[in-house]
């Protein structure tokens, strides 16, 4: 089970490593994800610094209205690979904690937020920050 602190601060993280390309703290952001993908040994490490260039690279060539859909699917996927290291490595909670506080405040003040739509189709929804719950036809909990 997830502790419960390790979700909204993975999407935090989340969200500040996404709005972070193409930035002047794309640098420093990067470095810190890398250091801390580092606990789980060097390939986890080179795993991350791939996922960050490719990731870097389609977001930076992207048109800047395209640039934010992209953002809206690169930062559920980042949210995911977070919750996982923080998850094996609940030790780093603090040091997590401050990167994403110093990643935000580097971040120039028109990407320090930005806003996603979530999509809810019939049999399926996709969610990239916070929690959602999706009650079935009738309004009601299909688990009940």
């Amino acid at each position: 089970m997830v502790a419960e602190w390790i979700t909204p601060l993975a999407a935090s993280g989340s969200a500040a490593l996404v709005a972070a390309v193409a930035t002047d703290a794309w640098q420093s952001a990067r470095d810190g994800v890398v250091g801390l993908f580092g606990r789980a040994g060097r390939r986890r490490q080179e795993l991350a610094e791939g996922w960050l260039d490719e990731d870097a690279a389609t977001l930076a060539e992207a048109p800047p209205g395209e640039r934010e859909r992209l953002r809206g699917q690169v930062a559920p996927v980042w949210q995911v690979r977070l919750t996982d290291l923080l998850a094996e490595f609940p030790d780093a909670r603090e040091e997590f904690r401050a990167w994403a506080d110093q990643t935000r405040a580097a971040l120039p003040a028109v990407d320090q937020s930005w806003v996603q739509n979530n999509i809810a189709g019939r049999d399926n929804y996709v969610v990239g920050h916070g929690s959602q719950v999706f009650y079935g036809a009738g309004g009601h909990r299909p688990d009940a």
